[in-house]
């Protein structure tokens, strides 16, 4: 099993109904915010932002290459 962790994380932004929730995919940038629509399904939309997570969080996420996690907060 492979014990190495994610270091290129990016932010997207869900939204649906008003809502806005935020998901970081520990994927190529360029398939990001395909990844988190997949597992989200139709009617949301999906952005790629800016955002950075600083070195810390990502290293607190402790997540796996081709992962996405919801974040509490972006």
């Amino acid at each position: 099993m492979n014990n190495t962790y994610a270091g290129g994380i990016y932010v997207v932004a869900a939204t649906k109904d008003g809502i806005t929730e935020y998901w970081a995919a520990a994927t190529p940038r360029e398939e990001a915010a395909a990844t988190v629509g997949s597992q989200l399904g139709p009617g949301w939309k999906l952005i790629l932002t800016d955002e950075r997570l600083t070195p810390e969080a990502v290293a607190e996420l402790k997540m796996r290459a081709n992962c996405i996690r919801k974040l509490d907060r972006p």
